[in-house]
């Protein structure tokens, strides 16, 4: 179920993300983003460092086209961006997401303990 935490890795403060909907439930996903909106923006500027958990997710169009605005809107806030879990269709998304908000601070990570690794060295 999809939904979020700010949680401590070696020291740093990450937002984990779990934005995957395995029965691709739009509201549940409208919901978190709906949710996270207020917590993102109370952060500084280029600050937050983020794990988003996409596994086992499946995705419509519309919650394709809600993913690209949430992208974009976060895109003041977010220093750099983890996701693990892309497969198959999400692939597409992922790209569909960084051409629609031509961000270059997302970068996919196979396991969560690599993206917390990764995301702890910045």
């Amino acid at each position: 179920m999809p939904g979020f935490e700010w949680i401590t890795h070696k020291n740093k403060r990450i937002l984990y993300m779990d934005i995957a909907t395995p029965s691709q439930n739009t509201q549940e996903l409208k919901d978190v983003i709906d949710k996270l909106i207020p917590v993102i923006e109370k952060e500084p500027p280029n600050s937050i460092l983020c794990l988003t958990n996409t596994t086992g997710g499946r995705f419509n169009a519309e919650m394709s086209q809600m993913l690209k605005e949430f992208t974009a809107h976060n895109t003041p806030y977010i220093k750099m961006t983890a996701i693990v879990g892309v497969e198959g269709i999400q692939r597409a998304i992922y790209t569909a997401v960084l051409m629609f908000t031509k961000r270059k601070n997302l970068v996919l990570k196979k396991k969560r303990e690599e993206a917390l690794d990764f995301l702890a060295a910045l």
